[in-house]
């Protein structure tokens, strides 16, 4: 009975072993079928593209007749009218060369070529049986499925890991192991940056440039390619920029990629901006408000009507902060509609919609729909024109509540803006209910942050800038400083010292003093003054009160608002 057992046992045994290599055969074959294809594409100056890696459109590949497209070994694999994107595996076959040139002729199509390896052709081919478009390019969303990044994401937990892994994996895994490194990161934009001799990989880790390694010029091609496809960018089109999007579905959660191409000195640049449609970080208290602006912040939210602005330069979190107020405010009774380029949040209970060139909607038409909406809460994505400015104003006075983005340095340099975009001084107070401007700075790592005592002059500088703070808005300000706070860097952190960031802010209302302000046409420093008098702390300030605390440190101020201690140096 036992040799029986046993003997089943060997079979499973020789079974599997035979699978595990027949799977490593096909899996090498794949590797040099793929590597064939790229040598092909190098030295014909054409794209390359792994069809494995992406969706088939069937209904562009059904453009060709089955025989003669498996004849001329090709096929159409992108579509817009009479405008095709063929597939081919030689460029020097007679009976491709002979097809295509029918097609040009008397079919009146314009064509772009891309190099694929035969196993590609065969899955295009494959298309044919079904006759349904399987996921349309059209739609400009394709995905990146869990299984496609996992492999790749093991043994991936900081960037030293990445660094090595990539060192490790061949041409065609390239993107993919870019893409996961940058979600495992936590990266909010990936560059991929062409030189003479070598590409040059970067991750934006907590709003700062990170180097993570040089990658050999010969992989550019594919990763452009791969990009475009995803993006459906043209692939022939190399001298102009391009933009476009696609998604990475990541079990329930939908990742938004914004992905950017800009013709260089040596090669075309890659900017993927990854946008996380999740509600995660939307918590008010969460962001970094003191206090005193806190308080304040939530008076004027649950007012039914007015305007709150967010100002800052791209990247500051101003949108994140719109939706964590949106968010605290949600409840059935009210009718909340945005305007964005792009949707950066999901936000169950609202109507959200998509502004830009895609769409064919700008901000001010889209707002000039919204108001007839009915809505109690608006959100305008910026304010960026007249127009715009003009019909959120108007809808401010005429209840509605209007949350909305400028690009200001300050807060009291958002009304020199909307003078500039011709709002009418009188209308500015009663339409605007406050201001908030805001930076974001790194978070110290809690892992391997540390005490250390200053420099006798870097207090005293520090207590002099503390004594300007206003002391009429309750806010408890340190006067002993015995130590501040820094990191070294450990594996929590990625070895940069920083993980996370919060906001640093300052914020007014609009009151009768400051409104005389306004209709005297003064300066945007007499309104700061004004604002100081009511209580204001600046971002330097609050940035400054954080570091005290060891959630940030001093030369991350510094680097942030490029105020604190210019010709000091930190210690």
């Amino acid at each position: 009975m036992q040799r029986v057992i046993d003997t089943k046992n060997d079979n499973e045994k020789k079974k599997l072993d035979e699978k595990i290599q027949e799977e490593t055969i096909k899996r090498l074959y794949h590797k040099s079928e793929e590597e064939r294809a790229t040598s092909i594409a190098n030295k014909n100056n054409l794209p390359y593209i792994d069809l494995s890696l992406i969706p088939i459109n069937s209904e562009a590949v059904n453009s060709i007749p089955k025989e003669d497209a498996i004849k001329a070994e090709l096929a159409v694999i992108y579509k817009v009218g009479r405008k095709y994107q063929i597939a081919i595996n030689d460029p020097e076959k007679y009976e491709t060369k002979k097809l295509l040139e029918k097609i040009k002729k008397e079919d009146s199509i314009n064509y772009s070529l891309v190099i694929v390896s035969e196993d590609s052709l065969k899955k295009a081919w494959a298309s044919y049986e079904h006759g349904t478009v399987t996921e349309k390019f059209e739609t400009q969303k394709l995905s990146i499925k869990k299984e496609d990044l996992t492999e790749f994401e093991k043994g991936i937990h900081n960037i030293i890991d990445l660094k090595k892994r990539i060192a490790e994996i061949n041409t065609t895994e390239i993107f993919n192991i870019i893409v996961a490194g940058a979600i495992k990161t936590k990266s909010s934009d990936i560059h991929i940056e062409p030189n003479e001799d070598y590409i040059r990989l970067r991750y934006r880790v907590d709003g700062v440039l990170q180097d993570i390694v040089n990658l050999p010029k010969k992989v550019h091609r594919t990763i452009v390619s791969r990009v475009k496809m995803l993006s459906t960018m043209k692939l022939n089109v190399t001298n102009i920029p391009q933009d476009g999007h696609f998604t990475i579905n990541l079990e329930n959660v939908i990742i938004n990629v914004r992905s950017s191409i800009l013709p260089s000195s040596f090669g075309e640049s890659i900017v993927m901006r990854i946008l996380s449609n999740e509600e995660t970080g939307l918590k008010l208290d969460e962001l970094g408000f003191n206090q005193y602006y806190l308080e304040k912040i939530e008076q004027q939210i649950i007012k039914p009507t007015g305007m709150i602005l967010t100002t800052g330069p791209t990247g500051s979190g101003k949108t994140t902060t719109l939706y964590s107020f949106i968010k605290r405010i949600n409840q059935p009774s009210l009718k909340i509609i945005t305007l964005e380029n792009p949707v950066e949040y999901r936000v169950e209970g609202i109507s959200q919609t998509e502004v830009g060139e895609e769409s064919g909607i700008d901000f001010s038409d889209g707002l000039k729909a919204v108001v007839r909406q009915d809505p109690d809460i608006i959100m305008v994505g910026e304010i960026r024109d007249p127009e715009t400015a003009e019909i959120s104003i108007q809808a401010a006075l005429t209840g509605h509540m209007v949350l909305s983005t400028l690009h200001t340095n300050n807060a009291a340099g958002a009304i020199p803006r909307l003078l500039h975009l011709k709002v009418n001084p009188a209308l500015i107070a009663p339409a605007i209910n406050a201001i908030v401007a805001q930076r974001l700075v790194r978070k110290l790592c809690e892992h391997c942050r540390e005490e250390y005592v200053p420099a006798k002059e870097t207090v005293e500088k520090i207590k002099e800038i503390l004594l300007k703070i206003p002391r009429n808005n309750g806010m408890e300000i340190p006067t002993d400083i015995k130590v501040l706070y820094r990191s070294s860097g450990c594996s929590k952190c990625n070895f940069i010292g920083y993980s996370g960031r919060i906001g640093i802010y300052e914020m007014f209302e609009l009151t009768i003093n400051i409104e005389r302000i306004i209709l005297a046409n003064t300066s945007s420093s007499e309104i700061s003054e004004a604002a100081r008098e009511d209580g204001m702390i600046t971002m330097q300030e609050d940035g400054i009160l954080k570091a005290l605390d060891g959630t940030t440190s001093l030369e991350e101020v510094r680097r942030v608002t490029g105020e604190i201690f210019s010709n000091t140096k930190l210690r």
